[in-house]
């Protein structure tokens, strides 16, 4: 399954701006991506985005520094080639790409291996669309969506005609992503849903 994104839905706030004023913006509240010449109104993450991001990264951060695979980074600001600016959940770079992070400036810059997404309902459109379409634009080789409500992931690898999904597993269902070939994970173990709920 290719997958070729769009543009920013209609309804997010967007003020236009030039890079150098989006740098000195303070930090937030209100917090803000940058994308094509544009400050992008972002929602803050709810107490269960922040619930499935901590498991997962803390069980990813484990994995990666056992077997020295590179870094992990959660939350930082993420620029890429093109100039356009996001802050991603989890981003991932090998020793090979793990050169273009700028602890000076306390963002990165170029092209990470791997960008991880967890989707709510309020940002599931922007990121299958902006962002996936930047991240295709600028040939990151792994995006993983992971869905905030029923924990399912998707991989996605990137081709030059867009992103090919190679697998969509559900919570229940162990995950063995092809970046990391001797991880499994399932997510219905790593993180349950909240008290009261079960999932499909």
């Amino acid at each position: 399954m290719l997958v070729r994104a769009m543009g920013i839905p209609t309804q997010v706030r967007r003020i236009p701006m030039s890079r150098e004023q989006f740098l000195q913006l303070p930090e937030g509240p209100p917090f803000y991506d940058y994308v094509n010449g544009e400050a992008i109104e972002v929602n803050r993450p709810s107490v269960r985005h922040q619930e499935i991001l901590l498991a997962l990264s803390a069980f990813l951060h484990a994995h990666v520094q056992t077997h020295a695979l590179g870094k992990l980074l959660i939350e930082v600001n993420l620029e890429l080639p093109n100039g356009n600016i996001y802050t991603p959940d989890i981003l991932f770079y090998s020793p090979q790409t793990a050169g273009q992070i700028d602890v000076s400036r306390g963002y990165v810059r170029g092209v990470p291996d791997l960008v991880v997404e967890i989707l709510s309902p309020s940002t599931a459109d922007y990121d299958r669309t902006q962002k996936m379409s930047d991240y295709a634009a600028c040939g990151v080789p792994w995006v993983w969506l992971v869905d905030q409500e029923t924990l399912l992931i998707e991989e996605y690898q990137w081709t030059p005609e867009g992103y090919l999904r190679r697998q969509a597993v559900d919570a229940q269902t162990p995950f063995r992503p092809h970046l990391f070939p001797e991880l499994t994970l399932q997510m219905a173990h790593l993180t349950p849903p909240p008290e009261g709920e079960e999932l499909e």
